[in-house]
């Protein structure tokens, strides 16, 4: 490019000195055709970095926009993700509060019980189960570690990204308590029907994306006799500090539930964005 623009003033120069008559090579006139020659090789340089420079920003500017268009795309199957997770998280535990209901009910010796005592050992061991809690932010980790968080330039989309991640739902209390009610009934429930209810009635697991959604079996079946069903849940029900560890439990369930709902409503309006905003890049 410089050689191009040096081509073209040399033509100048010559053509200016051939339109007028010549005249007598002085020390003076030299060092005014050097001065002028100077000067444009200066001009010439100076344009040079400039364009240079402007091919640089250009090429640097294409490469962080495909960058962060990537970075949308790989964001958005992590809250499509995270959206799934949450849905199995209520789901599951909508399943935990159903039988401990029901088992409460047996503690309470209240009508509301099943008359059939496997049916309410089953709902006093389901009672007792969790899931982990988790979320998919693995690009969300990889922008804020490598710094490119910057490269995101819709701050409507990154003060979500950041406001939604930094809340960290799955390490708040509703889901990191100690599940006494667990570690009591376990610790009392005879252990061959404990193993009859893992190995027939045991979470379920379904593959999505990167994560295992997880739930529990509709119905449960064990083959286990009705007066020895009956004899358990005799001795489980007079025992007042499973009932209360019980009670808690649900307490706890119902505000689980509660904590997700803003973040559920977070979740929401972040996949919106980025929804928008991928449909705009296509």
């Amino acid at each position: 490019m410089i050689k191009f623009f040096r081509h073209i003033r040399r033509s100048l120069l010559n053509e200016n000195k051939m339109g007028k008559p010549a005249l007598p090579d002085s020390t003076s006139g030299r060092l005014g055709r050097y001065f002028k020659y100077a000067i444009g090789e200066v001009v010439l340089v100076m344009i040079g970095i400039l364009l240079a420079l402007q091919i640089n920003n250009w090429n640097q500017n294409r490469l962080n926009a495909n960058i962060e268009s990537l970075y949308y795309k790989r964001l958005l199957d992590d809250v499509r993700e995270e959206e799934q997770i949450l849905q199995a998280i209520i789901n599951y535990s909508n399943q935990v509060t159903f039988h401990a209901k029901k088992a409460i009910a047996v503690f309470e010796n209240s009508s509301k019980a099943s008359d059939n005592p496997v049916e309410n050992i089953v709902d006093l061991y389901q009672a007792s189960q969790f899931t982990d809690s988790y979320s998919a932010k693995s690009t969300f980790k990889e922008l804020i570690a490598s710094g490119q968080i910057n490269l995101l330039q819709n701050d409507s989309i990154k003060t979500a990204l950041i406001r939604y991640y930094d809340a960290e739902w799955s390490e708040s209390g509703t889901f990191t308590f100690e599940n006494r009610y667990r570690e009591n009934l376990r610790g009392k429930m005879p252990d061959d029907i404990q193993t009859q209810i893992r190995l027939n009635c045991g979470d379920i697991y379904l593959k999505k994306g990167n994560s295992y959604l997880i739930s529990l079996p509709d119905k449960c079946n064990i083959d286990l006799d009705l007066n020895i069903a009956k004899s358990v849940i005799d001795e489980l029900r007079m025992d007042e500090s499973l009932k209360k560890d019980l009670r808690y439990l649900i307490g706890n369930e119902v505000g689980k539930m509660n904590d997700l709902k803003p973040i559920q409503k977070q979740l929401n309006n972040l996949i919106s964005l980025l929804e928008e905003i991928n449909n705009e890049n296509q």
